[in-house]
C-alpha cells in the first residue's frame, strides 16, 4: 500500500503554523511569592527555582494550604549535558491531577497548565 505524498509546501505551512502556535504561549501570571507557598514547595523538593515557581502559583491564586505534593521533571540538552528546562508538578488537595509550572534553565517562568483532570483557578 502506497502512502499519500504530502507536497513540500503543505508540510512547510504546517510547520509554520506549529511554530507560530508555540510562539503564542502567554506568560504565566506572577506575583511576589507567598512565603507559605514557598515553604510548602521547599518541604517537598528543595530547588533554586522554587521562588520562581512560588511566584507563579501565587499569581495563579493557588494557596499553600491546597498543595499536597510537589516534584520536578527536568529536560536536559543531551549534547551539552545541561538542564534546559524544569517542569514543576504541583499536586493539589482540592482536585485530581496536577498543575504544572514550566521554567527555563535560569528559573524564568514559561507557562502554567493543568494535567490529568486538574484545572487552574479561573477555568484556565
Amino acid at each position: 500500500m502506497k502512502s499519500p505524498e504530502i507536497p513540500a509546501a503543505a508540510a512547510a505551512s504546517a510547520l509554520t503554523l506549529l511554530l507560530a502556535a508555540c510562539g503564542s504561549i502567554a506568560p504565566p501570571p506572577v506575583a511576589t511569592p507567598d512565603p507559605a507557598v514557598l515553604a510548602a514547595l521547599e518541604r517537598n523538593a528543595a530547588n533554586s527555582c522554587n521562588p520562581s515557581v512560588a511566584s507563579v502559583l501565587t499569581g495563579a491564586r493557588i494557596p499553600a494550604s491546597d498543595i499536597r505534593g510537589f516534584s520536578y521533571g527536568i529536560y536536559r540538552d543531551e549534547y551539552r549535558d545541561v538542564i534546559v528546562r524544569w517542569d514543576a508538578w504541583v499536586y493539589l488537595n482540592s482536585q485530581p491531577g496536577a498543575v504544572v509550572v514550566t521554567v527555563d534553565e535560569d528559573c524564568r517562568p514559561i507557562q502554567i497548565y493543568a494535567r490529568e483532570g486538574a484545572t487552574l483557578p479561573g477555568g484556565r
